[in-house]
């Protein structure tokens, strides 16, 4: 019996223990789970209510964007199971209550089950600042609500509610009054920042250097003197002209020379001279030019026998330096067969 006794009081002594180890777990893991919800309370600010337990009306609501930048548009999107009237509250990072919904452009706050979408026409939400989060409450009622007092829209389009601590309070003693299947209320959060920099624009370009002028077509004109080289003992005079590039070209030449007959060999006519003209060497605006040709004289013989004519063929060279002023240019050089010779010209 003692036997028996005893071991009946030892398992009487574990199962009080076991008893009371039960019970604190219980008791620690409604302590959290209301630790747990007063966090999540403390973390929205005053103004904005949170349905303790969904009821049969249900409504939600959000943003089309989780971020704006000042100055961005905002669109809302909302919904609910079932016909209510509906109030849209903003609570911006200072602390300031404005009434979204209805409004003065949008006042038949009415509004039937399914989802719908803010602002309507005539009317815009912008992202107005101060930079933050910013809150939007909805509030879903079987019956109308006072939030704003009448004749607010005169003064202003979307009414200030005021303090949001005394909304909170104001709105929780109007929804004691409506029956808990009758109401529900849900929230929504966005950034508002301020617009992103763009990037820095590239880095300029250095500037272009101007190019200097370059002439592409030139026509020339000269005239030379100098001894016959055939009979030296006459002074003859040339002209003639050139055309092409400033540093590559085609000219002729007419050296006037006397057709009196005499005794002999005589030069019947002007000797005539094509040549191609070359720079060979540019500073600036000086150069340093040549030419080379052929040119071709008509001989006629006076004596006897009877008459008699022939053309005699030369080569020709000139070598010579010029200096180009805009679109002038003045050159002076030497003709083997000419003698001096002046030239003009256009470059363009």
């Amino acid at each position: 019996m003692r036997t028996g006794g005893s071991l009946g009081q030892v398992w009487r002594g574990w199962g009080v223990k076991l008893l009371l180890f039960f019970a604190l777990m219980v008791a620690g893991w409604g302590l959290g789970v209301g630790d747990a919800q007063a966090q999540e309370d403390e973390l929205l600010p005053l103004g904005i209510i949170v349905q303790p337990e969904p009821g049969e009306l249900e409504v939600w609501i959000e943003t089309d964007q989780r971020r704006y930048d000042l100055g961005d548009e905002v669109t809302i999107r909302f919904g609910l199971n079932r016909d209510a009237w509906v109030y849209i509250y903003n609570l911006d990072a200072d602390g300031r209550v404005s009434l979204l919904f209805p409004n003065r452009f949008d006042r038949q706050n009415r509004v039937r089950a399914g989802t719908h979408r803010l602002p309507r026409r005539g009317y815009a939400f912008e992202a107005a600042g101060p930079p933050g989060v910013e809150y939007l409450q909805i509030i879903a009622s079987r019956t109308p609500l006072e939030l704003s007092r009448e004749g607010a829209w005169a003064q202003e389009p979307f009414p200030d509610l005021g303090a949001a601590g005394l909304l909170e309070a104001k709105v929780r003693s109007q929804l004691r009054t409506v029956p808990a299947d009758d109401w529900a209320v849900a929230w929504t959060s966005f950034r508002v920042g301020r617009p992103t920099p763009p990037p820095p624009p590239p880095a300029p370009a250095p500037p272009a250097k101007p190019k200097a002028w370059e002439p592409s077509v030139h026509l020339g004109l000269d005239v030379g003197w100098g001894p016959d080289p055939d009979e030296p003992h006459r002074i003859i005079f040339s002209f003639g002209g050139d055309v092409g590039s400033p540093d590559l070209g085609l000219g002729f030449s007419l050296r006037l020379t006397g057709e009196e007959p005499h005794p002999g060999w005589y030069q019947r006519g002007p000797e005539t001279e094509l040549y191609g003209r070359f720079t060979l060497v540019r500073s600036g605006s000086f150069d340093v030019r040549t030419g080379v040709g052929l040119a071709w004289q008509a001989w006629a013989y006076g004596g006897s026998p009877p008459f008699r004519s022939e053309t005699r063929v030369r080569p020709t060279f000139l070598l010579g330096a010029g200096f180009r002023q805009g679109p002038g240019y003045t050159w002076v050089g030497y003709h083997v067969r000419r003698g001096m010779v002046l030239g003009v010209a256009l470059q363009f």
